[in-house]
Parts: C-alpha cells; sequence; structure tokens
C-alpha cells in the first residue's frame, strides 16, 4: 500500500514538473512570438513614415508690370519627414503680359526653375497648415514692335513664400489653396525692374503623394 502510494506521488511530482516546464516553455516561445510581431510592426510602421516621393502641379494669378497674369508649376520632391517636404520646381507664365510701365507695346513673360522646401506645422487628420518656400532663378522675355518671337533679355534670382492650406481628398492626391508674395532681384535691362515683378500671388495646387 505504502509503494502504491508513493508510486503515485512519484507520478503527480513528475507530471507536475513537466508541466511547469511544458507552461515554461510555452510562455517563452508565446513571448518571442509577440517580440517578432512588435518588430514586424514596429518595421512596417518605419516603412511607411519613410522617404516618399510627390509630384504637384499648381497655378494661380499674380501681377506683373501692373497687369494680372496666369502662371503655371510643376514641382516634383519627397516627403522627407511627416513634416518637411523638399524637392525641384519650374514655372512659366501661361497668359502675355502687357508692360504698361512703357509707352511703346511691349509684352513680357519669365520661365524660372529652382528648389523648395514645405514645412508643415500643423495637422490634423486629413488637414494639414503647411508654408512653402521656392528660390531659384529664370530668364526675362520681350516682345517689342518688329520682333517675330520673344528674346531673354535679362536673368534674374526669385525668392517667394506661402501658406497653404491642405486636405488630402484620397490616400494620394491632396488639394491645396493659399497665397503669399514673390520677390525677383537683377532685372535691370529693357525699361524693366524689380518691383515691375515683385507681387502677392494666389495658388490652386494638386499633388500626389506615396
Amino acid at each position: 500500500m505504502q509503494n502504491t502510494q508513493k508510486r503515485t506521488t512519484s507520478l503527480v511530482a513528475k507530471f507536475a514538473i513537466a508541466a511547469t516546464i511544458m507552461l515554461f516553455a510555452a510562455t517563452s516561445s508565446f513571448a518571442e512570438l509577440a517580440g517578432m510581431d512588435d518588430n514586424n510592426t514596429a518595421k512596417s510602421e518605419e516603412s511607411s513614415s519613410g522617404i516618399k516621393a510627390l509630384i504637384g502641379i499648381s497655378g494661380g494669378n499674380s501681377m506683373i508690370t501692373d497687369d494680372g497674369t496666369i502662371f503655371m508649376n510643376l514641382r516634383i520632391g519627397i516627403d522627407f519627414l511627416p513634416l518637411i517636404s523638399g524637392g525641384m520646381w519650374v514655372s512659366s507664365i501661361m497668359s502675355d503680359v502687357r508692360n504698361r510701365n512703357v509707352k511703346q507695346k511691349q509684352m513680357v513673360n519669365y520661365k524660372a526653375f529652382g528648389g523648395f522646401v514645405e514645412l508643415f506645422p500643423l495637422r490634423i487628420d486629413k488637414f494639414a497648415l503647411s508654408v512653402p518656400v521656392q528660390v531659384g532663378g529664370g530668364a526675362v522675355s520681350a516682345l517689342e514692335p518688329g520682333d517675330e518671337a520673344y528674346e531673354s533679355e535679362d536673368y534674374f534670382f526669385i525668392a517667394d513664400m506661402a501658406v497653404h492650406f491642405n486636405y488630402r481628398i484620397t490616400k494620394m492626391l491632396e488639394i491645396s489653396i493659399g497665397g503669399g508674395y514673390r520677390m525677383f532681384a537683377g532685372i535691370e535691362e529693357n525699361n524693366l525692374e524689380n518691383l515691375d515683378f515683385c507681387t502677392p500671388f494666389g495658388e490652386l495646387r494638386f499633388t500626389v503623394r506615396e
């Protein structure tokens, strides 16, 4: 009888030890799997918040030589962080501009290119407030009586700053509206000067982001 009780006690003890070992192993495996899931989640979040490409097109209205004009911009760049993006831009005047500051009939326009940085100090769900800053250079072209086509007359530096209100329509498409001030330096030829081109402007922009 005593031998039977001893054997039973021994079996129970061995079973308890085996169950403890199995429970410990299962707990360790679960913790390891959970850690792997956390790492995968962190890696996916890191990849989703990494560098992403963007391309945008915009148009707006400004004043050149006291005449209203329409301009178009093309931007290509990347989002470095949720709060900053940067890249390159090119701009051109899309309508004829009459220089009303000279007696003879003169039409002017310009083309410019450069780099931009855009800061996003405020984001609320699909809405964002941004401050784009652009710098670059370009050439002024003029068309005077007797000319058959526009000719480059002078070269300049350009810089502008604006405030934009942005709304993410879809996961990739964003629409923005805003305005700012554009400054020029280096325009001196052909009865033109910097103040003829320095102007406030309004802009409507569409941007596709990854």
